[in-house]
């Protein structure tokens, strides 16, 4: 049983030197943990948390400062990516094997808390054989200082991580103070939601087909699959993320 750790780095405080880390094994690949930085993580594939959703975000953070925006409570413990939070998405997808790719990395700051991790699920492809790869990765920003309600609607088209123009966007009623649904290519979905100062993004991508030949042989691959049929379960995924 994973006990809970002492976080550190509150609205008066600053900000921690160190990561806490988790007794994990170590990820096959780390695209966003630096080198040298220690993390602590919930392994997936391994060692799975046995909450019911993860349990970020459901004690008081303090006192709120004049003009900072509502932070409704969250505050980061435990990891976004534990696997019955991640259920609905999984489910959806059929995976068979679940792994982390990245586990959960965590900043502590004055001003900005931040999380980040990532899982890589397969599943089998019925018709044509061979094995889809899909790759999730969810993160949450927790502004307590400034208001990120600007740069969120600033950014509602665009995909962050190349600051290239998204396919299409499509609102999420009912969701957080805003949402969107954003298509990033044929092989990229994203939700990014903001409630308050609160910022959570879920990123799908199916990176990678493999079919099999019949003498053994890796056949095609490439991004096939139409991922639209997956947003319902990405929304259900970022209310369990935001739950408590």
């Amino acid at each position: 049983m994973i006990s809970e750790p002492e976080l550190t780095g509150g609205l008066d405080e600053p900000a921690p030197a160190d990561i806490v880390t988790d007794d994990d094994p170590a990820p096959r690949r780390s695209p966003f943990a630096a080198l040298n930085r220690r993390v602590w993580a919930a392994g997936l594939g391994g060692v799975l948390i046995a909450s019911a959703v993860w349990a970020g975000a459901l004690y008081a953070a303090g006192p709120r400062r004049a003009g900072a925006p509502d932070m409704h409570g969250y505050v980061l413990h435990g990891s976004p990516c534990a696997a019955l939070t991640l259920k609905p998405l999984t489910d959806a997808l059929k995976a068979t094997d679940t792994q982390t790719v990245s586990p959960a990395v965590v900043h502590l700051g004055p001003a900005l808390d931040q999380i980040r991790c990532t899982i890589e699920t397969t599943s089998p492809i019925p018709l044509r054989g061979g094995t889809a790869r899909y790759e999730v990765v969810v993160s949450i920003d927790l502004h307590k200082a400034t208001d990120p309600a600007a740069e969120f609607e600033d950014q509602r088209d665009l995909d962050t991580s190349d600051l290239v123009p998204v396919t299409t966007t499509e609102p999420v009623p009912d969701l957080g103070d805003k949402a969107y649904l954003l298509t990033i290519d044929s092989g990229s979905q994203q939700l990014k939601v903001l409630h308050g100062g609160a910022v959570f993004t879920i990123t799908l991508t199916g990176y990678d087909y493999l079919a099999t030949s019949v003498n053994g042989q890796q056949g095609d691959s490439g991004n096939t699959t139409d991922l639209r049929v997956y947003q319902p379960a990405l929304i259900a995924t970022v209310r369990n993320v935001m739950k408590g």
